[in-house]
């Protein structure tokens, strides 16, 4: 009974503390959000610039209305170049909650220098942001065995494998394997473009689902840059019987086999796997975990490389 009256006195004493509503979001504070991938992939770059905003209720989609700052000062310099970037608009593809197209500032043309520093400036009405990233170097890529791919049932188990060379400021690398052949419509020959997967697994009812390459985290050392990647034959060989199968032996041929290594920087590996979660079927988070590199902001300055190599057949 005495403990009884002891938690009842305690309950009554925090109620009547509690003169201020409890607020889940937690205190806020008005700050830029930016986000920049440089990449080698072509010669326009884009930095889009937002502010944060804190919604009525507790739902964050709530909100409708795009943040997008207009009229800021947006510089881009490595060491020898400087780039104001201009304002402009792009297509919003998806416009279930923002119905405005995507605001954006361009640079253009500005082509990336691998393995160079870039500084990135904003400044704006609603603040100022300064970030900074190193532009991973050129990779190689070496196909061992590319032979196998115009005929896969002559080679019994050997798989595709090709060696990669990654830069040193490189974080995590992806490798994709792309087979380009052409069909007969009857009247002519059409082009087409197939990524290979490294596992094909039956699933009943449903048929074949395929698994395709994933970031992976760099495990060597620098010093020894040298990576060898394995497609496996036998997913190979469904994915080529499959299409054999569906125009005929005489119906398709193969033309060239183009291998892509993408290469990605810390700060893209870092920010790419808080946002898409832990790979692994063991972690299991509760929190939110956030990562940025931008000065006096929020968002992620990062880059990414990609180099390539075709086989004709």
């Amino acid at each position: 009974m005495i403990v009884l009256l002891v938690v009842l006195g305690l309950l009554l004493a925090l109620m009547g503390g509690c003169e201020n509503s409890f607020d889940p979001r937690g205190p806020y504070e008005k700050r830029l959000v930016v986000y920049s991938i440089l990449s080698n992939r072509s010669d326009t770059q884009f930095v889009r610039v937002y502010t944060t905003y804190n919604p009525t209720g507790f739902n964050p989609d709530e909100v409708t209305s795009d943040s997008y700052i207009r009229k800021a000062v947006v510089t881009l310099t490595d060491d020898s170049t400087s780039y104001r970037l201009r304002d402009t608009t792009l297509f919003r593809v998806d416009k279930s909650r923002y119905t405005d197209d995507l605001g954006a500032y361009v640079a253009n043309p500005c082509l990336v220098r691998l393995g160079k520093t870039y500084r990135l400036s904003v400044a704006s009405s609603e603040g100022a942001i300064e970030a900074a990233v190193q532009v991973p170097g050129k990779g190689l890529l070496i196909p061992n065995n590319p032979f196998i791919i115009a005929a896969p049932e002559k080679y019994g188990n050997q798989d595709i494998t090709v060696t990669i060379g990654i830069s040193s400021l490189t974080r995590g690398y992806l490798v994709r394997l792309y087979l380009e052949y052409e069909v007969w419509t009857g009247t002519q020959w059409i082009g087409k473009r197939e990524e290979i997967p490294v596992s094909a697994l039956s699933v009943s009812g449903t048929g074949i689902r395929y698994e395709y390459p994933k970031l992976t985290r760099r495990t060597t050392d620098v010093a020894q840059p040298y990576v060898n990647i394995h497609f496996p034959i036998g997913t190979y060989t469904t994915v080529f019987k499959r299409i054999s199968e569906q125009y005929g032996s005489d119906g398709f041929r193969i033309r060239r086999a183009t291998y892509i290594l993408t290469q990605v920087e810390a700060n893209l590996y870092k920010y790419y796997n808080l946002v898409n979660g832990f790979q692994d079927q063991y972690s299991i988070r509760t929190d939110q975990p956030d990562y940025s590199n931008i000065n006096g902001g929020l968002g992620v300055f990062g880059a990414m490389t990609e180099d390539s190599v075709s086989v004709e057949f």
